[in-house]
């Protein structure tokens, strides 16, 4: 990760869900993350395999020019860069970890500047990945952002963000996770089964 909120934003959620596969939404502390607020969105999954902006804060609205709340989440991606993020949304889901994509967005304009954006699980009402904390930021915002809106994006590279399971034995058994039905999340997923041989 290059990017400042990318990495704070994911130290936070990895420290929040204390050895569980996600943290519940409701533990998000927004005055935790204060100097990253601007970077950081929650994308809802609908059942349907949608996902949208629930929330979008201040500098990743200015990035795109525009208002994201309520838009949908991959209607500014190529065609080939959303069937690449769904995979790998997949892929985190089932882990479940974290997700880091580099990308490319084009402006109205012409123009292109360098993004970095990371995904992380996030549990609702029981579901794992029901919601989706993130973070997108450029390294260095050009003079045009906030007045040219951007028309595409491309994925130039993604990889899985891998948490600590430092006290993952001791996860409890009582508050058990279902993943969201939604289109990403019906790869299947090896399972850990702790046991052992009795004499």
């Amino acid at each position: 990760m290059n990017n400042a909120a990318s990495s704070t934003l994911f130290a936070y959620w990895d420290q929040l869900r204390a050895g569980r596969p996600a943290p519940d939404r409701t533990e998000v502390d927004p005055r935790a993350i204060a100097p990253i607020l601007g970077d950081t969105f929650i994308l809802e999954a609908g059942r349907d395999g949608t996902l949208a902006y629930r929330l979008a804060g201040s500098r990743a609205c200015a990035l795109f020019a525009r208002e994201l709340k309520g838009s949908v989440f991959l209607d500014a991606f190529t065609t080939e860069a959303r069937g690449t993020l769904l995979h790998t949304l997949g892929d985190a889901l089932a882990a479940p970890a974290g997700l880091m994509a580099s990308l490319t967005a084009t402006s109205i304009a012409g123009r292109a500047v360098s993004l970095e954006a990371v995904m992380m699980p996030l549990v609702h009402r029981g579901r794992l990945g029901g919601r989706l904390i993130g973070a997108i930021s450029a390294g260095e915002p050009p003079y045009w952002v906030g007045r040219d809106e951007i028309a595409s994006i491309d994925v130039d590279a993604v990889r899985l963000l891998w948490p600590r399971w430092q006290g993952a034995a001791a996860l409890a058994a009582d508050a058990p996770v279902q993943p969201a039905p939604t289109a990403f999340s019906a790869r299947p997923a090896l399972r850990l089964i702790h046991g052992g041989n009795v004499a």
